[in-house]
């Protein structure tokens, strides 16, 4: 019995083999490859190891490599003919990681792979031997737009293998020939797969499947991302392609592409950050340990166009000149270690010659990363000083110029995504006449990597002739973004843009912001009858104050330039001081929101005086120009409670000072005013009157 089934498996190889050499010659080997060479593969594929004894192991093996080159020879024979491969189907099988045979039974009691992966990586180097990939390429070429034009699964499982054999650069002479080629099998292949991308219409696009179309881009990204240390502009090409597709599917017309495409866009963020070349130095500052302080310069590996290897730990040196009294002739490292928990640290430290990277390295300063950006780049606050030799306090880090060739320092990923983004007027897209709430609230990430790119350029020296800082987030993009709310068409779209205006403010340096909130606090007063605007602004506060802790005792949460804060509070005072302010749901919400805001130091100080200072001129105009016009009782009554609500959010000492100024005014002027609108309230003299208990209860 076991001797018939052992004929059985030589037989496959057997038939497979004379297919291979008449193939070109005999219709019957033609005939026998396309209509049984799909189902055989099949079978052999789904064989497990363990399951089968050496000689069937062995007929596999010998049946998948035969396979290979026969697809091999039939696309050649498809070439010369203009004809159409059916033979490519076995492709999916051939190359299938996820096969018994070459990934086995993942139920096995030991957990362990039982399959054969080695022997999927030997027929895919053997495809590549007989210059199977060329000639596939060649075959997609003449082929794109036709029917003939292999289908997505076989792209995939093509890529796949592609992105398995193409290596990290070897400095080794004797395997660069072989690396050349698997590259370049892997470039002219993923070229073919974005011609045929581009190459198809709106309607084609939306037939693909959005989670073929998804994992194209993925298979394309693993391959041009590891070619980015060797074949850079061939990767750059990859990535116009991809921002190609993104615009063509943001711009679509189906409401399931368009959000596909913004889901792309998060990628392409992801890939930038991941690209992002190190810092060139790092200066610190404010060390304890001042001799610490100082420029440390990158020390780390590069390649030899000059860029920051990738898939290495980064680190940096300073050299403290023998001459130098504190510290002189110390070598100080910034770098970055993996702890025995798995976690990344970084430290300041004056590492040991011998065993570096030890415990026998001093280390005066630590970070502890908790977030996945900080385990990239030294962060630059948070540090937490080393007890046995740091002084406090820790230090502070700034990032300075790039790891890049000279005048490359504009021309990384993120520029290029910058660049895109503005030429093709994103923004406006998001926020135009077609605006809709699932694309603005997709739209977060790049606009608020737009606002980054505001200033990333800061500190960068380049000798490429390019302005800094220019493609990034423009004011007219943050008044569009108002406008949008203004427009009042759809309460949840408005609702999202205020989230999304909240959220990108803290990257926006006060050039940006600073506009947009005076945009804000000016359209109180721009409706018919000064208030048509007043529910808008308030909800554009009810925003912020959302993203604020709800403990009255805590300080903000969003973390804001000086200038911007300012704005933010005049925003707020305005929206508290309006006449019709007592008609918001939200008053009570802003009032503790401005109680946050007040107390955040060290400028709190000043925004309290400033609006103290508010309070006493409008109780003055009121008791000045008490016996000429008639009186708002709630507006002069909501200025009392005012005064009472900035006071309450002084420190004792201060509250104290400002109380006791100018000989007492303020609480004369306090005081007169209520007795004032007593007597008011008991002639009847007032314009609005009000409830005196409604008006003096707290809120």
């Amino acid at each position: 019995m076991s001797l018939s089934f052992s004929v059985v498996w030589k037989s496959a190889v057997d038939s497979l083999k004379a297919a291979e050499h008449f193939l070109t010659v005999s219709e019957d080997a033609r005939y026998f490859v396309e209509k049984y060479m799909n189902q055989i593969i099949s079978i052999l594929v789904d064989q497990t190891p363990s399951k089968i004894g050496s000689h069937e192991r062995s007929c596999v093996q010998d049946s998948l490599r035969l396979a290979t080159t026969i697809i091999a020879k039939d696309l050649e024979v498809q070439l010369s003919r203009k004809g159409q491969s059916s033979l490519l189907e076995v492709v999916t099988l051939v190359f299938n990681r996820k096969k018994n045979f070459y990934k086995g039974n993942k139920g096995h009691w030991n957990n362990h792979m039982s399959g054969l992966p080695e022997v999927r990586t030997g027929v895919i180097d053997l495809f590549l031997q007989v210059k199977g990939f060329t000639l596939l390429y060649s075959y997609m070429m003449e082929r794109i737009g036709s029917t003939a034009f292999p289908d997505v699964d076989i792209l995939h499982q093509v890529l796949a293998a592609l992105g398995d054999i193409v290596p990290a650069r070897s400095t080794m002479a004797e395997q660069a020939t072989a690396v050349r080629e698997s590259e370049n099998a892997a470039i002219y292949v993923g070229r073919a797969t974005m011609e045929f991308v581009n190459s198809c219409s709106g309607e084609k696009l939306k037939k693909i499947p959005v989670e073929a179309l998804q994992t194209l881009q993925r298979d394309l990204s693993r391959i041009f991302d590891r070619l980015i240390s060797s074949r850079r502009d061939c990767t750059y090409e990859y990535y116009k392609f991809w921002r190609g597709l993104v615009l063509r599917l943001i711009k679509s017309p189906s409401l399931p592409l368009r959000l596909f495409g913004w889901q792309q866009i998060d990628d392409l963020l992801d890939a930038c950050a991941e690209h992002r070349p190190p810092p060139r130095f790092f200066d610190v500052s404010n060390a304890g340990c001042t001799f610490v302080n100082g420029r440390y310069s990158y020390i780390a590996t590069t390649t030899p166009d000059g860029y920051a290897q990738n898939g290495i730990d980064i680190s940096y040196q300073r050299h403290i000149p023998e001459k130098e009294r504190d510290g002189g002739g110390k070598k100080l490292t910034l770098f970055r270690c993996t702890m025995r928990s798995q976690q990344k640290w970084w430290f300041l430290s004056e590492a040991d010659e011998e065993q570096p990277g030890t415990d026998r390295d001093i280390d005066y300063y630590q970070h502890k990363s908790a977030k996945e950006q900080d385990e990239s780049v030294p962060p630059g606050d948070c540090w937490i000083t080393c007890r046995n030799a740091g002084i406090d306090p820790p230090p502070k880090l700034q990032p300075f110029g790039l790891m890049t060739p000279p005048g490359q320092e504009y021309n990384t990923l993120e520029h290029q995504l910058a660049e895109w983004a503005v030429k093709n007027e994103i923004v406006q897209i998001v926020l135009g006449d077609s605006v809709h709430r699932e694309i603005v609230a997709r739209s977060t990430g790049l606009i608020k990597f737009l606002a980054s790119m505001c200033n990333r350029d800061d500190g960068v020296d380049s000798t490429s002739g390019k302005p800094p800082n220019k493609y990034c987030l423009q004011v007219d993009d943050l008044l569009l973004a108002w406008k949008t709310c203004s427009r009042k068409t759809d309460a949840a779209v408005s609702a999202q843009v205020y989230q999304l205006l909240v959220s990108i403010l803290p990257e926006c340096p006060g050039a940006l912001a600073t506009p947009l909130l005076e945009a804000v606090r000016t359209t109180l007063y721009q409706g018919k009858e000064r208030v048509e605007y007043l529910n808008e602004v308030a909800e554009f506060c009810a925003a912020l104050a959302a993203a604020n802790s709800s403990d009255a005792k805590a300080v903000s949460t969003i973390d804001l330039d000086d200038d911007v804060r300012r704005e933010v509070l005049e925003v707020l005072w305005s929206v508290l001081t309006h006449p019709n302010a007592s008609s918001l749901k939200v008053y009570d919400t802003l009032k503790r929101y401005v109680t946050i805001e007040l107390r955040v130091e060290p400028s709190g100080s000043e925004h309290r005086e400033r609006y103290l200072a508010a309070c006493i001129r409008a109780l003055s105009e009121a008791s000045n120009g008490e016996s000429t016009s008639a009186v708002d009782e709630t507006q002069a009554l909501r200025m009392v409670k005012l005064t009472h609500f900035v006071l309450a959010a002084c420190p004792r000492d201060q509250a104290a000072k400002l109380v006791n100024e100018n000989e007492g005014k303020l609480p004369a002027l306090l005081l007169a005013e209520l007795t004032s609108s007593l007597r008011r309230l008991r002639s009847g003299d007032s314009v609005k009157r009000v409830s005196l208990d409604c008006c003096l209860c707290d809120q």
